[in-house]
């Protein structure tokens, strides 16, 4: 049971490759290995020879490719990066890009300074002089789906450093809320709108209209009287809400022109969003119309429904899986304690390497831990968890308002990083879907504290 869930299933990293960065990856790659390599260009001036022909500087960066030295060709065979003997595929790549090397200048410039900031950050205790380089891979055509970074680094020593180069790591993602909720308490549709369930979305959705209707002026609401009979808005069900059309029959297949949106509607969920997307022209009060909507949104979604939903699946089926800390927290133990974990590993898009985002100009540096790392130190690491609602409807917190669910990775007690899990309907203030966001929150030193943690190992 446990080896399964530790078998972390890949989650690929898709990053385009575009010829247009070749000049920028094979200059920092070859400040890696002579940290004076533009130095004459950028700092003496020594630009003659390339001034009237930029494109012999492209020669002369394919022609270091294809000699014999520690920069070469990569690709990826097996899991290991090798060096590609094919280097025919260069000169079609080189001949396809123009280059002037004056009005590109800052390319040169960026990237030494690109090249600098992993001189000094890529190994914590000490720098990544031109000495400790036994090769530099140029990855460049040979990414495929599971390689996409830009260079390898393999030190003296045979360790690799996979970087992505001008590629900041990404903070934030996002996925259907079902596959959330299936993946943490294997909870699907059928549960999520169960008989008790059922009663609280349709209450919500009856609540959605009458605040809509209610709030709209007079113009607006005679729109919404063209598809329901606002009498009987307490007997719409949630699902019956996505099938309503336009009363008249002259309007069931193209709906009606309504100039006010400047488009025809046929549905009444369309109307309803095109109120919404235009409040303060449609309402009366449209702070007061939010207002009200988003605390009925509070008490029934976050509360009654997302809420209630993981607390009782949790208390039935995992409450010795969980233990309550001074902090509020809960810290999930079995299965609970895996499938977070996954839920974690999986949305960091980590793979079974470590690899390193280096930001434009070195602007930013962050290391990937693999999923290799996670795997062989599962028993020290903690996850604690926490979700709650909020009462109090606040205007200027929207992500507050929505349902918020906290992770939080633990190393000896130490907060390692935490992932924010906001659940949200997928697109306005009402849809028939929701959606899960998921925001890192990566610490300064983050980086550093991994290789702590690595070196203490060894």
């Amino acid at each position: 049971m446990i080896k399964s869930y530790l078998k972390f299933i890949k989650e690929s990293i898709t990053i385009e490759y575009s010829p247009k960065d070749i000049i920028e990856e094979i200059c920092v790659a070859m400040v890696l290995l002579n940290n004076e390599f533009l130095d004459n260009i950028l700092d003496r001036g020594l630009k003659a020879r390339y001034s009237e022909n930029s494109q012999v500087f492209l020669t002369d960066l394919k022609n270091l490719l294809m000699a014999k030295n520690r920069f070469k060709l990569g690709k990826f065979f097996e899991g290991e990066c090798v060096e590609d003997q094919d280097i025919s595929k260069l000169n079609g790549l080189f001949n396809s890009i123009e280059f002037d090397i004056e009005k590109e200048w800052d390319k040169l410039v960026n990237s030494r300074t690109t090249a600098r900031a992993i001189i000094d950050k890529l190994d914590p205790e000490q720098k990544m002089l031109s000495d400790r380089i036994k090769t530099i891979y140029w990855i460049g055509p040979n990414k495929d789906e599971d390689h996409q970074e830009d260079i390898v680094i393999v030190d003296a020593l045979g360790r690799e450093y996979s970087l992505f180069l001008g590629s900041n790591l990404s903070l934030q993602k996002s996925s259907s809320f079902n596959t959330f909720a299936d993946g943490f308490i294997g909870i699907g549709v059928e549960q999520m709108f169960s008989p008790d369930y059922q009663k609280r979305w349709d209450k919500l959705t009856q609540e959605w209209v009458k605040v809509t209707y209610e709030s709209s002026n007079k113009e607006i609401q005679r729109h919404i009287e063209k598809f329901i009979d606002v009498k009987r808005i307490d007997s719409i069900g949630y699902f019956e809400y996505f099938d309503i059309r336009h009363r008249d029959a002259q309007y069931k297949y193209l709906g009606e022109y309504m100039s006010e949106f400047d488009k025809n509607i046929l549905k009444f969920s369309d109307l309803l969003n095109e109120i919404w997307k235009n409040k303060e022209k449609h309402f009366n009060d449209p702070e007061k119309a939010e207002k009200s909507w988003g605390e009925i949104k509070i008490v029934i979604l976050n509360s009654k429904i997302l809420e209630h939903m993981f607390t009782t699946y949790l208390l039935n089926n995992k409450s010795d899986e969980i233990e309550k800390q001074d902090s509020g927290y809960k810290k999930s133990l079995g299965t609970v304690k895996m499938k977070l974990m996954k839920i974690l590993v999986d949305k960091m898009g980590c793979s079974e390497r470590d690899v390193y985002y280096v930001g434009k100009k070195g602007s930013s540096f962050h290391k990937m831990p693999s999923r290799e790392f996670f795997r062989d130190r599962y028993g020290d690491i903690d996850v604690l968890f926490d979700y709650h609602v909020k009462f109090h409807y606040d205007e200027e917190e929207e992500e507050e308002n929505d349902f918020n669910m906290v992770l939080k990775l633990m190393v000896e007690d130490q907060e390692l990083m935490s992932l924010n899990i906001i659940v949200k309907f997928s697109s306005g203030e009402f849809s028939s879907k929701l959606t899960s966001k998921y925001k890192f929150d990566i610490p300064n030193n983050f980086s550093y504290r991994i290789s702590q943690i690595t070196g203490e190992d060894e």
